[in-house]
C-alpha cells in the first residue's frame, strides 16, 4: 500500500513533464513563415574551415545529436560544399553519435549525406580506448582514417591551421 502511494505521485510527475514537453514542441510553430522571409537573397560567406566539437551526451530523445546533424547539414547548404571544410571532432559522450546513428536509418542517411559534401567525423582514439570502443563493431561508419589520436590535441592543431571552432 505504501508503495502505492509513492508511486502515484511519481507518475503524476512524470506525466506532466511528458505533456510540457509535447505543449512545448507543438507551441514553436505558428504557421508559415513570411514571403519576404523566404525570398530574401544574400551575399556568399566565402571559404570557411570550421571544427565542431562534440563532447556531449545525445541529451533528451537523442535531440542534441539530432540538432547536431540539422546544424552541420545547414551550414553545408549556407556556405556551400566547394567553400567549407567541415570537421565534426566526437570525444567523450560526444562519441556516441555514431552508437546511436548505427541502425538508425535516418541518421545513417544524414551522417552519409554529410560525408558525401566533404564533411569529415573525427572519432577520438583515447576516447575509443577508455570507453573499450570497437569502431567496426559498435560506431556507424567510421574508418581507420577517421580515428584521430587526440581531440584535444587535433582540435588545437587544426586552430594553428586556421580552422575555427564552434560548439554547436
Amino acid at each position: 500500500m505504501h508503495l502505492r502511494r509513492a508511486t502515484l505521485p511519481l507518475t503524476l510527475v512524470v506525466g506532466v513533464a511528458a505533456l510540457a514537453i509535447g505543449a512545448y514542441a507543438f507551441g514553436r510553430t505558428k504557421g508559415p513563415t513570411a514571403s519576404w522571409v523566404r525570398d530574401m537573397t544574400f551575399d556568399g560567406y566565402g571559404r570557411q574551415r570550421v571544427i565542431y566539437h562534440v563532447d556531449q551526451p545525445a541529451g533528451l530523445f537523442n535531440g542534441r545529436f539530432r540538432h547536431l546533424l540539422q546544424v552541420a547539414q545547414n551550414h553545408v547548404e549556407a556556405v556551400g560544399v566547394e567553400n567549407l571544410d567541415l570537421r565534426i571532432v566526437l570525444q567523450g559522450d560526444g562519441v556516441d553519435l555514431l552508437m546511436w546513428a548505427k541502425g538508425n536509418a535516418a541518421a545513417e542517411r544524414a551522417i552519409d549525406r554529410l560525408k558525401a559534401e566533404g564533411v569529415k567525423f573525427e572519432v577520438c582514439r583515447n576516447t575509443l580506448i577508455v570507453r573499450r570502443l570497437d569502431p567496426d563493431r559498435d560506431l556507424y561508419g567510421v574508418k581507420r582514417e577517421d580515428v584521430i589520436r587526440a581531440a584535444v590535441g587535433e582540435i588545437a592543431a587544426l586552430e594553428q591551421q586556421g580552422f575555427r571552432y564552434i560548439k554547436p
